[in-house]
This record gives C-alpha cells, structure tokens and sequence, in this order.
C-alpha cells in the first residue's frame, strides 16, 4: 500500500472519529483542507461516498462505516506491528475485535477480559456478545467463541477450550406442584421454558438408549436469554435446559435442583476460533491462552 494510501485512511478515520474536518486536523495537527483533500482522493479511489456533508456536520454513509470498520483494524494492525519490533513485541495491545455467545459471553468471558485489559493498559477491545454467527473475515474479528461443533471455512483455526454440559433444572417450588420427570419422554407433561435464537428455539437433547436424541416438550415460555430462563426457572415458572455455568450457584444453594441426570447428553465443545496466521498477535494467543486456563 503507498505511503499516500495510508495517509489518506488516517485522515478518514480521524475525520470519522472526530465527527469533522476541523477537529480532524486539530488531533492529526493537519489543515482542514488537508484533511478534506485526502478525504476525496481516497473516496475517488474508492467511487464510493464516505460521508454525509453539510455545513454543520459530518456523518458517515453505509459504505463509510463499513470501510471504518476495516480502516480502524488495519491502522491497530500496523501499530501493533511497529511496536512488536521497536520494543520486542508479544505485549497484547491495539484493538482487539472479539465476539462471543450472548450468556457465555457475559457470564464467562467479561470477568476474564476486564482482568486481561487492567493488564495490559496499551490494549483496546471492541465486544460483541451475541448469539448471530458473525463472519470473521469479512468483519476483521480477531477471535470468536463458538459453542458446539464447528463448521468453519479451512482460513480459520478452532481451538476446543472446555465443554459445555446442559442440564434440565427446576425449582424446588415447581417439583412441590408437579412430580418430577423420571424419563425424557415425561417431559410432554410439564411448561417447558424454551431459548430461543435467530427465530428458532433450543433442541433438548438427551442419551437414550445409546443414541443422542432430540425430545419433543410442551412450551410454554419462550426467551432469547439464558439468564432470563434462569430466573424464569428459579420463580417456578417451569422446567428450563440450561448450561452448568448459568445454574452452577443455583443447584449449589438449592435455588434449582438438577433433574433427568441419567439422560445426559454427551457434552458440546466450546471452542476459540481466529483466522489462520502464521504469527499470531500476541493479544489473540494470550488471551486464548487465558480463556483455556480458566473456564
């Protein structure tokens, strides 16, 4: 890439984050028509429009914040390249784009990735905790946590960190009311409390007879949170198949009660996943290392 090239996506991104030319050029210690300038070559090389102009704001088009997106990885790329050979590099820093499931995300994840950016104060992190399955090389994601089997493209590399082990549970004041089941198939006779995501709700799997087996339920609440199921189940609402990591502190102070125990499915991988490099930053290896050792 010339050196030109570079220039001009530096005074775009400065323009995107300061929300204007002048403030721009106050940060970057340019002219504001220097600023503009490279703004309009890059948008002529581009033939793309990458902002709303008018004489009171600056705002970024669709294409401008996607090539945003992009701009901002690729500067914390080099930044972090440069600064990997003046002072002999494998300190985490720059941006680091993560994503994540939605309950394992904030539950798992969050407490291990606040301690990891109070260490390493030249980092930053950009998070997204959401059930979707982002693609993670046309969003510039640095490492994506994915739950069960995985079905990437051969660019990227999965790394199994743990298991996940799903459990059905409920309260001690629902099993006051309702008998507990004994077998899957008994699970027609209670309220299920079911997760839901992208549309399309939770299978409840068990070992039966030696196969895995998907079990038919009656439901009658449905919620895309798995800790909102959690406290549906807690307030007696129903039966609700959860993760051991969302109900662990339940079962332990006898909030839930674990059920159906002899049917348990075999576990599910959760796995790191980050596209193939040959060098990987040490942000993404130290913090998959992190997330091996304590989840």
């Amino acid at each position: 890439m010339a050196p030109g090239n570079i220039n001009d996506i530096v005074a775009f991104v400065a323009a995107a984050e300061a929300g204007s030319f002048v403030g721009a050029a106050r940060a970057r210690s340019m002219t504001r028509s220097g600023i503009a300038k490279s703004v309009a070559r890059l948008e002529d090389r581009l033939g793309v429009r990458l902002f709303h102009r008018t004489t009171r704001s600056l705002g970024l088009t669709d294409d401008g914040g996607v090539f945003l997106d992009r701009c901002t990885q690729i500067l914390a790329d080099l930044d972090e390249a440069e600064s990997s050979m003046s002072d002999g590099g494998g300190q985490p820093q720059g941006l680091f784009r993560m994503t994540a499931p939605m309950t394992f995300g904030r539950l798992m994840v969050l407490p291990l990735l606040n301690d990891f950016l109070a260490s390493w104060p030249r980092l930053k992190a950009d998070v997204s905790f959401t059930d979707r399955v982002s693609d993670i090389i046309e969003d510039g994601i640095d490492l994506a946590i994915r739950i069960g089997e995985t079905r990437e493209n051969t660019s990227l590399i999965a790394r199994t960190l743990t298991y996940q082990h799903d459990l059905v549970v409920a309260s001690p004041a629902y099993l006051s009311a309702n008998p507990a089941p004994r077998h899957p198939d008994d699970l027609m006779g209670h309220h299920c409390l079911n997760y839901v995501s992208a549309g399309r709700k939770r299978a409840w799997r068990f070992a039966i007879e030696g196969r895995t087996v998907a079990v038919r339920r009656r439901s009658r609440l449905s919620l895309d949170s798995g800790e909102a199921l959690r406290d549906a189940a807690v307030a007696g609402a129903g039966l609700a198949f959860l993760p051991s990591y969302v109900v662990d502190r339940d079962l332990a102070d006898g909030r839930l009660i674990a059920l159906l125990s002899d049917y348990a499915a075999p576990p599910v991988p959760i796995s790191a996943i980050y596209p193939s490099r040959r060098h990987l930053a040490p942000k993404v290896r130290r913090f998959i290392d992190l997330l091996a050792q304590n989840i």
